[in-house]
C-alpha cells in the first residue's frame, strides 16, 4: 500500500548513499513535507518523491529482487497522480516503461576517479541570472519555474551555482559526502576551448571529500572519460 508521508521521520530510512536517494533528501531538506506541490510517499520497498509533476523513485530495501506487485502499484498510484517524468533505477525503470508504456531515456551515472590538478581558470559563485544566460544557450530551461526552485535550494545550502566567464554548472546538492554535478554548459562561441573542463576540474578539486557523480547520455561519454570520470551504471530517465 502506498501512502502519503507527512513527517520527516518517516523517511529515515532512506539509503546514505545513491542519487535517487539523495535527490529526495535534497528535496526533504529543501522543502519539508508540508507542500502539496513537493510531496513523498512510501510503500514497503519504496519511497517516492514528487516535485509538481516529476518523480524520483527510490528502492530502500536492501534486496536484488524487486516485488513485481508492488512496481504494478506504484504504476497504478502514478497513472492515477499524473507525472510529467520519472527519474529511478535502471531495473525499475525497465518494469516500469512497459506497464506505463513510456519512453525511456537511459542515463549513464559517472563517477570522478580522477585527480583534479591545478587548472588554468578561475571560477566564482555565479548569481541565478548570470548563470542563467548562459544555461539558457544550451539547454530550454523556463526561468521562472528553475529560479524559483533554484533560489530555494540555494538559500537552504542544498545547490550552488559555479562559472567563469562562459561556462556554468551545478552542484545540485553534496550531501552524505555525495555531490551530483549537473547543469553544465557553455556559451556557443566559447566551445571546444577547454573552459567546462577547467570549471568541472576546479569543482571537483574543492568536492575533493566527497564522491562526485553526474549524469550524462551516451554522446558525452568520451568528454567526461577524458576529465577522469568513470563509468558506474545507468539511471533510467522515463516519460511519455
Amino acid at each position: 500500500m502506498i501512502k502519503r508521508v507527512y513527517s520527516e521521520d518517516e523517511l529515515l530510512m532512506l539509503p546514505k548513499s545513491g542519487i535517487e536517494a539523495q535527490k529526495i533528501r535534497a528535496m526533504l531538506i529543501a522543502y519539508g513535507t508540508n507542500y502539496d506541490f513537493c510531496s513523498f510517499y512510501k510503500s514497503d520497498e519504496f519511497i517516492l518523491a514528487r516535485f509538481y509533476d516529476e518523480v524520483v523513485i527510490c528502492k530502500y530495501v536492501a534486496s536484488d529482487n524487486i516485488k513485481l506487485d508492488e512496481l504494478s502499484e506504484i504504476s497504478e498510484f502514478l497513472t492515477f497522480s499524473g507525472f510529467s517524468k520519472i527519474f529511478c533505477s535502471d531495473d525499475v525503470g525497465e518494469i516500469l516503461k512497459y506497464e506505463l508504456s513510456l519512453n525511456c531515456k537511459k542515463l549513464n551515472v559517472m563517477k570522478f576517479c580522477g585527480e583534479a590538478p591545478e587548472v588554468r581558470g578561475n571560477y566564482t559563485e555565479l548569481s541565478l541570472t548570470e548563470a542563467y544566460d548562459i544555461l539558457k544557450t544550451s539547454f530550454d530551461i523556463n526561468f521562472e519555474p528553475w529560479y524559483l526552485d533554484m533560489s530555494h535550494r540555494i538559500r537552504h545550502g542544498i545547490s550552488k551555482l559555479y562559472g567563469n566567464d562562459s561556462s556554468v554548472l551545478a552542484v545540485q546538492h553534496n550531501l552524505c559526502r555525495e555531490a551530483l554535478l549537473s547543469q553544465i554548459a557553455t556559451i556557443p562561441e566559447k566551445r571546444g576551448q577547454g573552459n567546462a573542463s577547467e570549471l568541472i576540474l576546479s569543482v571537483c578539486k574543492t568536492l575533493y571529500k566527497s564522491k562526485i557523480f553526474l549524469l550524462c547520455e551516451d554522446k558525452n561519454l568520451s568528454f567526461y572519460k577524458k576529465l577522469g570520470f568513470i563509468q558506474e551504471g545507468l539511471k533510467c530517465e522515463l516519460s511519455e
